[in-house]
């Protein structure tokens, strides 16, 4: 814990009533930091003297940090309007409700309100008889208690070096000074020769108020943090919400979910949006490149065919569909419709040479069948190391490389049957090739 000065600003700490231990792991650890940090939390929670410790265990790296806007918890509910204490009280329900739940773990309001002050109301009557504004009073107190440097700023430069250096004047510590030495303070007017005690002029008060306040979009908000511990953010966050709907919500206070959560489903939205486009733009390109709108169509039919291996891959592996999996999908995207290119591009030179579909499409499989098995291959034995993840640190690109890999083989298989029967049944119906297609291979013939 730190004290509220200068170098307060410099640390995530709220206050004197928080600590921040940062734990760096070696090369020679047998566990990942996550299963440190459930380590930690058993352990903590068995020891009766840190029954009434509250710990928090960040687990995230940069990237975490940065998608969850330097929170330390992937998931944050965070509650806006209504009056403060109200909105307290309704966070302390959801935080209740919260830790009840499998695999959510520290979860904790962010906001203290419990924190004692100790109020100094000035006479503003009597001190204006001593020449004396309530900014002067204050001021004294707050020099006698830290220093002039934070509110009289004076320096002195070393004529030698250049450099400049505070000069402040600082009461004497005292660990054991009681709030009767603080009133006993001498305070000096410029109407009153002789001082005074601070007693004489401010009356104190006992209260308790927040460590820090925070506010979006101009509302002041409190905000549930919640860690996950052996379950992803999407189902926790689904339980989560299964559980505010048992909770009554009043009118003007609204409740939303934030950090890495609220990213990880922008991020999805945007990936599938792309993922979208990419199909969309491939099939225009071999279009124009075919010359025709059913041979790209019967080729787009490989990429449903890599999704199946995609989610099989990741539910043996245990890995969950996440952003870096969702990029591999739609690299899988330009990936899988390779080979079918590669099929009907061969089929279609047989066909202007009088071949019919049937016998154009079994030579192209037959035919192509060696160049597809070795870039299924090359790209196969590349991306294995990294889907394995067996180093350490290429945890974020593993559901990547799963993602292709496993696409990529559920597509390479299928695509030599299914594309072949589908070229079949469509390219029956219309035996010959049009005018446009066979100009163009005949072109590049």
């Amino acid at each position: 814990g730190l004290n509220p000065d200068w170098s307060a600003a410099y640390t995530s700490n709220a206050g004197q009533q928080d600590a921040l231990i940062r734990i760096q792991l070696n090369h020679q650890r047998s566990k990942t930091s996550q299963q440190y940090a459930v380590l930690l939390r058993k352990k903590f929670s068995e020891r009766p003297d840190f029954v009434d410790l509250a710990c928090d265990w960040d687990t995230g790296g940069m990237i975490s940090t940065a998608l969850n806007s330097g929170a330390s918890a992937p998931l944050d509910i965070q509650l806006s309007g209504g009056k403060p204490a109200e909105s307290m009280k309704i966070a302390q329900k959801i935080r209740d409700a919260i830790s009840s739940i499998p695999g959510a773990a520290d979860v904790r309001i962010q906001q203290r309100n419990d924190a004692p002050y100790l109020v100094l109301r000035v006479d503003r009557e009597k001190s204006a008889l001593l020449g004396l504004t309530t900014q002067d009073v204050i001021m004294q107190v707050v020099v006698a208690l830290n220093s002039s440097v934070s509110v009289q700023r004076n320096f002195w430069i070393d004529s030698q070096s250049g450099n400049q250096y505070f000069v402040g004047v600082q009461f004497p510590e005292d660990a054991d000074r009681r709030l009767e030495d603080v009133l006993s303070m001498p305070v000096s007017g410029a109407n009153q020769p002789q001082t005074i005690n601070l007693g004489s002029l401010v009356t104190t008060d006992r209260k308790k108020g927040a460590v820090e306040i925070h506010h979006s979009g101009l509302r002041r908000v409190t905000n549930v943090l919640v860690n996950s511990q052996g379950i992803d953010i999407g189902n926790l966050a689904v339980a989560v919400k299964k559980q505010l709907a048992g909770i009554q919500i009043p009118e003007g206070i609204k409740v939303e979910f934030r950090g890495e959560f609220e990213r990880m489903n922008e991020a999805f939205w945007n990936l599938l949006l792309g993922l979208g486009l990419s199909a969309v733009l491939v099939y225009l390109l071999q279009v124009s490149l075919f010359r025709s709108w059913t041979g790209p169509l019967v080729i787009m039919v490989t990429v449903p065919l890599g999704f199946i291996g995609v989610l099989w891959m990741l539910y043996l592996t245990g890995t969950t569909l996440n952003v870096q999996s969702l990029m591999g999908v739609i690299f899988l995207v330009g990936i899988a419709v390779n080979n079918g290119v590669l099929l009907i591009d061969f089929a279609n030179r047989q066909r202007t040479q009088g071949d019919s579909a049937i016998d154009a499409i079994r030579l192209a499989a037959l035919t192509r069948f060696k160049p597809i098995l070795m870039t299924f291959l090359a790209t196969l034995l590349a991306l294995s190391p990294l889907a394995l993840g067996i180093e350490k640190g290429n945890e974020a690109n593993v559901p990547l490389a799963r993602a292709v890999v496993g696409g990529l083989c559920t597509s390479t298989l299928l695509t030599l049957f299914l594309v072949p029967v589908l070229y079949t049944i469509v390219m029956h119906r219309n035996p010959q090739l049009s005018d446009a297609e066979k100009q163009l291979d005949l072109d590049e013939i």
